[in-house]
């Protein structure tokens, strides 16, 4: 049996992808294509339910209408009232399908960058169901009276064409499916050609780079035989006349993780989380030993030191290595003196 042209392109995709990632990577994929599918058809059963109790229970309301209402000083009444129950399209669509499709692309594009240390955005949704909300009719009450009644009749078929359009748009995020190569499409055209490695090595260099650079582009560091001290933390002085630094700047985080990703050759494009443990935090107090020397334990690097002043000096095994992280993680200037 033949397949459409659109299957036939769809198959093709998927056979794509499958060779641009691991088996390990195809595997989280599909597992979690087959929940998010699940855990979709769960939600829509319930609506469907919702919406058939909500109609037995307009039925029988009008079955017993004749019985049910009653005529009190000139006005009529009834004796029960239907229960209410929540079944409009829209609200469900929004506070339950919508999130449904946000998580699932949160968690493919999340296991991607946590696994290889990018920084990939999650596209909308919307966007990749090829969805657009309908733009309502711009039409003014103001002389409504005096337009013709062939103009009134344009009108409401116009607005009516809009509230059809739209409620079509509710349905369509309701029952409509997102696949995981759709996600990887995305997640592959961000990439731009390159691989994985290759983006995580960009931003990591590209992060340490713009926090050891000035806004007037002049490098703040230097090198001292095989130290490297960076001027990029923010110290400050408590009530009490005690020194504390703040070890939570985006500037400082991105130099430990180039420091890290240098440290274990590549490897590792995530900061160790040893040092996440030890060395980052709002407030790190004096008493508590923080402008000390504290060895880090590593191949390349062996000691962070912090100072009063808002000093970072880093030492590593040699030089040699200094120079070499110097030279390929930190801005080095119009010249490139710095790193010398």
């Amino acid at each position: 049996m033949s397949t459409t042209p659109i299957l036939d392109k769809f198959a093709a995709v998927e056979i794509t992808n499958a060779s641009r990632i691991s088996d390990d990577e195809l595997a989280f994929c599909t597992a979690q294509q087959a929940l998010y599918e699940m855990v979709l058809e769960h939600y829509r059963d319930t609506f469907a339910a919702l919406v058939q109790l909500a109609n037995n229970g307009a039925r029988l309301m009008s079955e017993v209408a004749a019985d049910n209402e009653y005529r009190y000083n000139g006005s009529t009444y009834t004796r029960y009232r239907e229960y209410k129950i929540e079944a409009d399209l829209q609200v469900f669509a929004k506070d339950n399908i919508g999130e449904i499709h946000e998580k699932f692309i949160s968690i493919v594009i999340d296991y991607f960058n946590k696994k290889y240390g990018t920084a990939i955005e999650q596209p909308e949704y919307k966007m990749l169901l090829g969805l657009e909300k309908p733009t309502e009719p711009s039409h003014s009450f103001y002389g409504f009276r005096e337009i013709s009644d062939e103009e009134k009749e344009r009108r409401r078929v116009e607005r009516q064409a809009y509230e059809d359009a739209v409620q079509e748009y509710w349905y369509n995020i309701v029952y409509s499916d997102l696949d995981y190569n759709a996600l990887l499409d995305h997640i592959f055209v961000s990439l731009d050609g390159s691989t994985f490695s290759e983006r995580a090595e960009q931003e990591i260099k590209d992060g340490s780079r713009k926090a050891s650079m000035l806004r007037w582009e002049d490098p703040v560091y230097e090198i001292k035989n095989k130290k490297i001290v960076l001027d990029i933390l923010h110290p400050r002085k408590s009530w009490n006349d005690t020194h504390e630094v703040d070890l939570s700047g985006n500037g400082y985080r991105a130099i430990l993780r180039a420091l890290t990703y240098f440290d274990s050759n590549k490897g590792q494009t995530q900061t160790y989380s040893s040092w996440l443990s030890r060395f980052t935090g709002y407030t790190n107090y004096e008493r508590d030993g923080i402008f000390s020397t504290h060895s880090v334990g590593s191949d390349k690097v062996e000691s962070f030191r912090y100072f009063k002043n808002g000093k970072f000096e880093v030492t590593f095994d040699s030089h040699t290595s200094a120079k070499a992280f110097a030279r390929e993680y930190l801005f080095r200037g119009e010249a490139g003196d710095a790193a010398a």
